[in-house]
């Protein structure tokens, strides 16, 4: 049902069909784990207005300046932009951090409090944005966090030639600036602190994150020389690594291995090899990070899984190998007789992390009424994204259990406009590379190698994105089926249709024909269509509108009892 809001001119909907439109048509935003307003902010870059577009990152995804450089970008494999025939996805990320780059300003948002309190346990990013967002719903918030430094695997997993310290720091600045309290150097270290704290605060939020390398048994793991992948990467960002090496093996296929890769290619290492026990299409990171250790001289060693060390006087000199074969249910199966040794001074095995084990982290463990928790430590290593909607959903549910609200309800906001501001020749505009510091600077380990887009590049990058968050619409009514759209359509997008359906979902269905006999309207197909306007331009009778989608997650009131 649609009511409109006497205040504006949006209309809101809850209809299923227009909140099914949104994660069908704008594809970047259902793909991103906290739903971040991706068209609506490089839509503001499109208009050089830098503080709105941050204001919207900060909004959605808290940390603007870090995801701007860290994501793991889910939003970009599924961009329209990416699909056959129509050139590379938009860099979605590198315009987050545009935003931040141009148009941080300090959080201009209004609340008051609400009288109650909640408390934190870890400053990572699912603490950090539960943190936020209880914030602005009025709570007094604390955050505990055990290390010097809040940020948690941001500030001391993650290596400042990909994320500076700097930017880390006024991101966080930015969530403080509400009135959080943090406290560091502050650890609760087991069932009873947590009980103590509960007593103390209206609720609890764990969000340690996952610190702690997941380890597998092996020989001589004491010996000089062997390193687990996250103590390699504290001990490097804290100045404590007390040894040099030359030929350095890396075992693993996902960031925190990428990250261990670059850094001893910093630390001075002549040789670095990435053993991964499958092949390159398997691993779990970006193109973007391939292309970097490429460039600077990274080796790789597909199909190879660890047996063992190879340990000579107390030190590391090698790591013992053997090669795997992909069967066809892609499972791997160790080939027979094909083991061999990999030189090495340095074995760096980066296979994940886990959490605390000693922190009541699982469901069975008994906790408090008002005790909940966030991120990486109940959900297992995910990336930076996955954590901070994470921390949001349990600031929800926080929200909810203090406030006594039903929950919460998707509200989508429609309004007319006239025209998207975007040009067919946008179209052909080829994705912009981003600047990198030369290879001969990239050996210092706390020079950010990727510079950052310049406002000009931003403003061209930004203008490739098709605004996937405006709808097309024909008024049948009005439509004299002359085809005039469909004669200037640069691409497949607007079709004859005949028996439409509504499915229980949502879904609209219905079949294209090129009958005259059994045409009952002419269509835009918004998943194909790309905001050119050319349809709107062409039309003799004005009968086709666009309007804007946006979705708000809104409270539910409890609903009132009968007597």
């Amino acid at each position: 049902m649609k009511n409109q809001n006497p205040n504006q001119t949006d209309f809101i909907s809850t209809d299923t069909l227009d909140r099914k439109w949104i994660d069908v048509n704008i594809p970047c935003k259902a793909a991103c784990p906290i739903m971040t307003d991706i068209p609506g902010y490089i839509q503001a870059i499109m208009e050089e207005d830098y503080e709105t577009a941050y204001q919207i990152n900060r909004m959605d995804n808290v940390l603007p300046g870090v995801l701007g450089r860290v994501c793991d970008r889910p939003c970009e494999a599924v961009c329209r932009h990416g699909r056959d025939g129509l050139g590379d996805p938009v860099s979605i990320c590198f315009l987050k951090r545009s935003a931040a780059d141009f148009g941080m300003t300090p959080p201009q948002l209004s609340f008051k409090s609400n009288g109650k309190a909640v408390c934190i346990i870890g400053a990572g990013p699912a603490g950090l944005t539960a943190a936020n967002d209880l914030a602005l719903r009025g709570y007094s918030v604390m955050i505990l966090e055990q290390f010097d430094e809040p940020g948690g695997m941001l500030r001391y997993g993650i290596p400042q030639f990909r994320l500076p310290y700097s930017v880390v720091a006024n991101d966080v600045a930015s969530i403080l600036q509400l009135g959080v309290t943090l406290r560091t150097n502050q650890r609760v270290p087991d069932e009873r602190g947590i009980q103590k704290l509960a007593t103390q605060f209206d609720a609890v939020i764990l969000a340690g994150g996952c610190m702690l390398p997941k380890k597998i048994k092996l020989s001589g793991i004491d010996s000089k020389g062997f390193y687990w992948g996250l103590d390699f990467m504290m001990a490097a960002n804290q100045e404590t690594l007390s040894t040099s090496f030359k030929k350095v093996v890396v075992i693993g296929g996902g960031f925190t291995s990428v990250d261990c890769a670059r850094m001893a290619h910093r630390l001075g290492a002549e040789q670095v090899i990435m053993a991964y026990r499958r092949i390159k299409d398997d691993m779990y990171i970006g193109k973007h990070e391939l292309e970097a250790m490429e460039a600077e001289g990274i080796e790789f060693a597909f199909l190879v899984s660890p047996e063992d060390l190879v340990i000579r006087d107390g030190s590391v000199t090698g790591v013992k190998f053997i090669r795997n074969s992909i069967e066809k249910d892609r499972s791997l199966k160790p080939i027979p007789d094909s083991e061999f040794i990999m030189e090495a001074d340095a074995a760096i095995f980066a296979i994940g992390q886990g959490a605390e084990s000693d922190l009541p982290g699982t469901e069975e463990t008994r906790h408090p009424d008002n005790f909940f928790i966030a991120g990486d430590f109940r959900n297992g290593a995910s990336t930076v994204i996955e954590a901070a909607a994470h921390g949001r959903h349990i600031a929800r549910n926080v929200h909810q259990f203090l406030s006594g609200i039903e929950g919460y309800q998707d509200l989508v906001h429609i309004r007319e406009i006239p025209q998207t501001g975007r040009e067919r020749d946008y179209d052909f505009i080829p994705r912009q590379p981003m600047d990198e510091i030369p290879l001969i600077e990239r050996r210092e380990k706390t020079r950010e190698v990727e510079i950052g887009f310049s406002r000009e590049k931003a403003l061209i990058e930004a203008r490739r994105c098709y605004l996937c968050h405006y709808n097309f619409q024909i008024d049948i009514d009005r439509c004299i089926y002359c085809l005039a759209c469909i004669d200037v359509m640069p691409v497949n997008c607007i079709k004859m249709a005949k028996g439409f359906q509504i499915s229980p979902g949502g879904d609209l269905h219905y079949l294209e024909t090129h009958l005259w006999s059994e045409v009952q309207a002419i269509v835009i197909d918004n998943d194909n269509c790309i905001r050119c306007g050319n349809c709107v331009r062409a039309c003799p009778v004005e009968c086709i509108s666009i309007s804007k989608y946006s979705l708000e997650v809104a409270e539910q009131p409890m609903m009132a009892t009968k007597e």
